[in-house]
């Protein structure tokens, strides 16, 4: 395991590009730019109850949040 390493991140000076992140190592230095989120108008979910929203909603962010996991077992 390689114990001298850093890692710096940077935001960006534009709105055009996402942040910048550098990794060091004693054999290199690699950098790479991050994909700015696309923007969208849709509300972020709220740290809520199922009860609070409605059901069909509900069911939708659920399936999203299923999709993102199904990868990671």
């Amino acid at each position: 395991m390689d114990l001298y390493k850093t890692i710096n991140v940077f935001e960006p000076k534009t709105d055009k590009n996402g942040a910048e992140v550098t990794l060091v190592t004693p054999k290199g230095r690699k950098t790479f730019h991050l994909r700015r989120p696309r923007t969208s108008n849709e509300q972020p979910p709220l740290a809520i109850e199922s009860f609070a929203v409605e059901p069909e909603h509900y069911a939708e962010l659920m399936k999203r949040v299923e999709s993102l996991n199904r990868f990671s077992k």
